[in-house]
């Protein structure tokens, strides 16, 4: 770790020395205007800045960049971020595990919060499952690491990834775009967009995703972990008054994807994962299974100008529905069967105050509230049919919070911000058994109730450097263990809290040709939820310990010729577990956290080759994880091993036609990897997730008008 901190501290500089240089400059390139980076705009901070000139650790995905990088769904954000875990949820098809740093959470019971926010124009999207949604009509997405506790509040321990949709312009267009493929891939996207009358803007778009299975379940002779999802969104927008613009949004998905099914592996003497029926891509079961999605969504969002200041707010409905039963066990037999119907809505608002006059003192400021109500009946088959456990709850958060600017010199400023929150939550079991008896019945109630602040300092040493060091506070939620079977195991968990430590630079240099940022970080991490599956797979949940996470972030971006653009991400994480109590030494005192690779890095480009009237672009990307363990307890039977992962994309764009096309690959060296897993010794049960094998294909457009 000393030697990898070591070696990008010097590249740092190396790089900053060279960028700063104007005879090395001059030599880059003779058209100064042609060769640059362009600018990338953001609103992390609640106002739009350049990505440059905000003092956060964020990685930006925008514009043909989306297409290059082939950023289809939220799992591959992780080409263009360090450290980031993001892959689909033990076997649901649509649930998504997101750890940034190593802090996140991987259970996707509705009772767990997820540790990393995830926003959909500024409305909070509270659950794994469903979240992984397919990145369609999208004009940017932002992934800001760390705490995020002032601006976004609850659940944004680990960090928050933004998606902000395009926003109807007025501007006419229909364009169809489509993808075929091996494994049967057969992808379609519609976008539709109009004005109608004087104000009146209108866009429309629709997705159809399809894809054969990639296991083969021998037992019933057939393909799953297939992809099957519709889904379709509408945005209406105007003017009103003298200051105000309303953007209405309603977006519709429909998913009746496979649940993901397991393969059985067992350990050789080498200690080395094997397949127990002869391959990673093959498994049994005793079930037909049933993964049915529905999710409904609606977001009104007005912003009015006063002068002084703007005003936003943004009122929200969102219903999830997914009814779940699967195979936990990878086998022929009853072991471990899992059947949940989850009902969820959610409804909430935010009013966002941002300053608008000029002067050193800057400002913004909001108020949050959230409802949120779960139920679901879920059935634990443990080598018989167990009973059901009628499982809800009802949540309710509220937030102010208030951050400003204050710069004494051009060069100098100071910024503060702080967060009130306070959540409840009523949680209520009812359990019958399998005869149909009632069994017992528990209700629990809490709340929780927190401040969260931050500091930070950022300094302009000139026009295209800047440095910043900051403190950054933030929690997770408290809550109760949905998943236990028994009276004792309905335990409550208490909140999760972090500091951070910051310090970083960002530098535009070259001549506005490279983007070079990079920090350091430490994380100061308490009360951590634990979630594991004990040897007899009841579900437990602990607050046992906390941890020590530090580590570096570099990202580079340089535009070396007009054609030619490269970028590169390198992230380590060295995590420690601490405050536990001596007699959970055995158990934490050297072990790896989960979910926390020490080095991850990635590299890609594109390049655009004039042809006739037309351009061909190349693009490609790499990334390398170290390995990582899955559980709580660093299983090797289900350990994600090191690895690299490499995709392509060659398209034909003429320049006066409406049309493209374009090849494609994905995992083009057919590597395997876990994606996630179950170790369950008193059950007999190891199983892991398998990734998508090589795909590849031909895409095309068209753009009507």
């Amino acid at each position: 770790m000393k030697e990898v901190l070591y070696r990008s501290a010097l590249a740092v500089a190396i790089v900053t020395a060279l960028g700063s240089n104007p005879a090395l400059a001059q030599q880059a390139g003779t058209d100064d205007q042609a060769v640059q980076l362009d600018q990338v705009s953001v609103t992390a901070q609640r106002r739009e800045a350049q990505m440059q000139k905000t003092p956060l650790s964020m990685s930006v995905i925008s514009g043909p960049e989306l297409d290059r990088m082939q950023v289809k769904r939220v799992d591959d954000i992780k080409f263009a971020a360090p450290n980031i875990i993001i892959e689909q949820n033990t076997g649901t098809s649509s649930g998504a595990k997101i750890f940034m740093r190593g802090v996140g959470a991987d259970e996707s019971m509705f009772t767990n919060d997820p540790a990393v926010a995830l926003y959909i124009d500024d409305v909070y999207i509270p659950r794994q499952n469903g979240a992984m949604f397919d990145l369609y009509d999208v004009e940017r997405i932002e992934v800001l690491r760390g705490p995020q506790g002032t601006l976004y509040g609850r659940n944004a321990t680990g960090g928050a990834i933004r998606y902000i949709s395009r926003k109807p312009t007025g501007e006419s267009k229909l364009a169809l775009d489509g993808s075929i493929g091996n494994l049967g891939r057969r992808d379609a996207r519609v976008s539709f967009a109009t004005r109608i009358g004087e104000t009146l803007d209108v866009s429309a778009a629709a997705l159809s995703r399809q894809r054969d299975g990639i296991l083969k379940d021998i037992t019933h002779n057939r393909m799953v972990n297939d992809q099957d999802v519709l889904a379709g969104r509408l945005s209406l927008a105007s003017t009103w008054g003298e200051a105000s613009y309303a953007t209405l949004s309603i977006d519709r998905l429909r998913e009746r994807s496979t649940p993901a099914w397991g393969t059985p592996v067992a350990l050789d003497a080498n200690g080395n994962q094997v397949p127990r029926l002869g391959s990673f891509y093959k498994t049994e079961t005793d079930t037909l299974g049933l993964n049915d999605i529905d999710q409904f969504g609606v977001a009104l969002t007005n912003e009015t100008d006063f002068g002084a200041f703007s005003w936003r707010s943004i009122a929200h409905y969102r219903t999830l529905d997914h009814h779940f039963y699967m195979d936990v066990d990878g086998t022929a037999q009853t072991r471990y069967h899992l059947e949940q119907d989850q009902h969820q809505n959610q409804k909430g608002y935010e009013a966002q105050f941002t300053s608008q006059l000029d002067g050193p003192f800057s400002w913004v400021a909001g108020v949050f509230a959230f409802k949120e109500h779960n139920d679901q009946p879920t059935r634990s088959d443990i080598f018989v049919r167990g009973g059901t456990n009628y499982i809800a709850q009802d949540t309710s958060a509220y937030a102010i919070y208030a951050q400003g600017d204050y710069k004494f010199t051009d060069k100098l400023t100071l910024t503060l911000g702080g967060r009130y929150s306070y959540e409840s939550k009523d949680f209520s079991v009812r359990a019958v058994k399998a005869n149909g008896e009632p069994n017992f019945s528990k209700n629990m109630r809490n709340s929780w109730n927190r401040p969260d602040w931050k500091a930070l300092l950022s300094y302009n040493f000139n026009d295209n450097v800047m440095g910043y060091a900051s403190v950054t506070t933030g929690f997770k939620s408290g809550g109760f263990n949905g998943r236990g079977s028994t009276p004792a195991t309905l335990v409550q968990v208490d909140a999760e809290t972090l500091r951070a430590y910051e310090i970083g630079i960002k530098s535009t240099l070259w001549d506005n040709r490279l983007r070079l940022n990079g920090n350091y970080y430490r994380l100061d991490y308490d009360g951590i939820q634990l979630a594991a599956v004990n040897p007899e797979g009841i579900f437990v949940v602990t607050n046992a310990t906390g941890a020590l996470i530090q580590g570096i972030e570099l990202e580079a971006e340089a535009q070396l010729t007009r054609g030619l653009k490269l970028n590169a991400t390198l992230g380590t994480i060295d995590s420690e577990y601490q405050k536990y109590k001596a007699i959970n030494a055995a158990y934490f005192r050297g072990h790896p956290m989960k979910n926390a690779p020490e080095l991850q890095w990635t590299f890609g480009g594109s390049y655009v080759q004039p042809l006739g009237n037309a351009d061909l672009v190349f693009s490609a990307q790499a990334r390398y994880t170290d390995e990582y363990y899955q559980n709580q307890d660093a299983s090797r039977l289900i350990m994600r091993k090191a690895g690299h992962e490499y995709n392509a994309h060659i398209a034909y764009e003429p320049r006066d036609a409406e049309w493209s096309v374009a090849l494609w690959g994905k995992n083009l060296s057919n590597e395997f990897a876990s994606t996630g897993g179950f170790d369950i010794a008193g059950l007999g049960v190891g199983v892991i997730y398998p990734n998508v094998p090589r795909t590849y294909g031909v895409e095309f457009s068209y753009r009507f008008w």
